[in-house]
Order: structure tokens, then sequence, then C-alpha cells
């Protein structure tokens, strides 16, 4: 809703009250008075002159209505944008109190302030305790991973002893990975994961990633294909992350394509942006699960991923990365017939 439309809203109200009331008021007036008044009255002023007058006034008053009440009014449009710029990673913003408003007005903003306090400092505690675990995790699951180690080296031929720690050797190495995932998305909450920012050139950087990406879909069968750019696109960016985050998408867009499937990469520049799509012609993901992909932790088929060795961080930790980047991530996906990712980096943001 427009912030015009509501002290609008008020003032049409009002003005019909203001009518009403007038019209009454004087009708009663006029009809207590006596008749030699009302011959000098009607003499004095015509029917015209009394609604034009009537009217005059009746806008002089709207019109300053409109303009104290849009006045008053204003701290509840800062009050609406600092809350669609809040979100779970930022709770800094506060508003800056309104002198000038009514007192309903000022406790509405000291409110929502203590709120946010409230909210920022549950956000910092959860983001501590995440990071402080997962840092204390490690260790005790190096040794673990160590002396797990050295028992397969002992263990002989015993084939059956082998396959239990094996089998205790996948199950430590992916605790591993989403304790460092949990950890580097903690890191990145609390704004001490800097990037290292470097001169790439993102046809070279995907050409890489393809070339991964074409060994792992050769063991499924799928066809990857990669369609670079025509000029050459050149980005200040974090390398690392930037592999991080196509080797995840297409990562993911392999492990959901069965069999005989394709999986597509295509870069283009369009004006001052760099366009990353990654499409495949997979399983898809249902409309009512397409809002929550970005989430940590969440999945789409619980029972299905539950033993495919993601930790469910990888595409927050590729919406951080975009973010980190002063980028966007979008999704489509039609169920059962795949899924697109598209990622704009502009290249003013890096």
């Amino acid at each position: 809703m427009s912030y015009w439309f509501l002290p609008a809203r008020f003032v049409i109200r009002t003005l019909f009250i203001e009518v009403l009331i007038f019209a009454v008021g004087g009708f009663i007036w006029y009809k207590s008075q006596s008749p030699r008044l009302h011959a000098a009255f009607e003499a004095q002023l015509s029917l015209v002159q009394l609604i034009f007058w009537v009217v005059g006034l009746l806008t002089v008053a709207s019109v300053a209505q409109w303009f104290l009440c849009r006045r008053q009014l204003a701290p509840l449009k800062k009050i609406t944008a600092l809350a669609q710029k809040s979100s779970g990673k930022n709770f800094s913003c506060r508003l800056a109190p309104s002198l000038d408003s009514f007192p309903e007005i000022s406790a509405l903003e000291e409110s929502f302030n203590r709120m946010l306090d409230r909210f920022e400092h549950a956000v910092v505690r959860t983001t501590q305790f995440t990071a402080v675990a997962s840092h204390e995790l490690r260790t005790p699951l190096t040794i673990l991973r160590g002396e797990i180690e050295i028992a397969l080296r002992r263990s002989g031929h015993n084939e059956e002893i082998q396959a239990l720690l094996n089998s205790n050797l996948e199950e430590i190495s992916r605790m591993s990975r989403i304790i460092e995932d949990l950890l580097l998305l903690s890191k990145s909450d609390v704004g001490e994961l800097p990037l290292r920012l470097e001169s790439l050139e993102l046809n070279e950087l995907l050409t890489d990633l393809f070339g991964q990406a074409a060994v792992l879909g050769e063991e499924k069968d799928i066809a990857v294909s990669f369609y670079p750019s025509e000029e050459q696109i050149n980005f200040d960016g974090d390398g690392l992350r930037l592999r991080q985050l196509f080797l995840n998408l297409l990562s993911n867009a392999i492990k959901y394509t069965p069999a005989g499937g394709s999986v597509k990469m295509t870069l283009e520049q369009q004006e001052d942006h760099a366009v990353i799509s990654v499409s495949d012609s997979g399983i898809g993901i249902m409309p009512e699960n397409l809002p929550h992909i970005f989430e940590r932790f969440y999945r789409v088929d619980k029972g299905q991923n539950q033993g495919d060795g993601g930790s469910g961080l990888g595409l927050s930790i590729a919406e951080w990365v975009v973010e980190a980047h002063g980028g966007e991530i979008k999704v489509s996906s039609v169920f059962g017939e795949g899924t697109k990712f598209v990622v704009t980096l502009p290249f003013a943001a890096s």
C-alpha cells in the first residue's frame, strides 16, 4: 500500500464528517434565526457563492489535514522499511526517535527498537554457540579419525572389522564436513569471514569447474555442457568461494538428475553484471519447497537424502557467497522436469 493512501483515506473520512457536521449545524442555525435575518442573508449571498465558499474552506482544511497526517505518520514508513531491511543475519539497524510524532508513535518506535535488541542478542548468542560448539567438536573428531585409520592398518585381514571401521570413518568424515560448514556460516554471520578478492576471468574459472563436473556426470551417464561467454569477463572476487559456489550447484544438479539426463551451465555478460545459470533435467522441486531450499539443514526429501553424504548446508553457503559478492541467486523449477539456478554478479559490487 502506498503511504499517500493512508493519510488520504483519513482525510476523506474526516472530510465526510466535517461536511455532515457543517451541513446539519448550518441548517439548525439557519432555521433558528428570524425571517428578517434570512432575507438579509439571502440578499448578500447567493447559493452558488455559498457552495463555492464552503467547498473552498473544506478543501483548504483537507489539504492541511493531509500534510499534517502524512507528517505524523512518516515514522510508520521508517518502521516498515527497517522491518523489511532487517533479516535473520542483520538486526543492527535502529530507528531514530521522532520528536514531533504522536506519543503513541514514539512508543511504537521504542518498542520496535527493543524488539530488535532482543532479536540481535538472540542471534548473536546462537551464532556464538554454533561457532564454539563447531570449533570444540573438530578436535575429538580429528582424534577419532586418526585412531580409526590406525586401527584399519592393524586390523589385518578381518573383513568384518575393516567394514565396520570404514563405515565409522565415513560417518566421521561426514560429521567433519557438517562442522566445517557450520563454522563457515557462523563466521560469515558475524562478519569474521572476509572475502579474499583477486582478479578472475570467469570463462576460465567455470571451464575448470566444468571439467570436474563432466567427470562426475560421466559416472552417472549424465551429459554436462558449458556455454561460455563470447567475450572475456574479468571479475574481482574470491576465487575459492566462487569455486565452492558453482561446484556446489553443479554437483547438486548431477546428484538430482537421473541417468541419461543433462546438466547445462551458461555464462553471459549483461550490461554491468555477469549472469551464470546452472540448469538440469532432473527430478525438480515441488512449489511448496522452493521458498525454503536456501534454509540451513532443509531437505526437500528427507528420506531420500538421508544417506547421500550432504550436510544440508550447501545452498545456504552458496547463497552467502553470492550475497557477499553483492549478487543475487534465484531458482526456478518444474517438478518432474528440472531445476534452474541463476546467479547474478554485479561488477561494481565486486
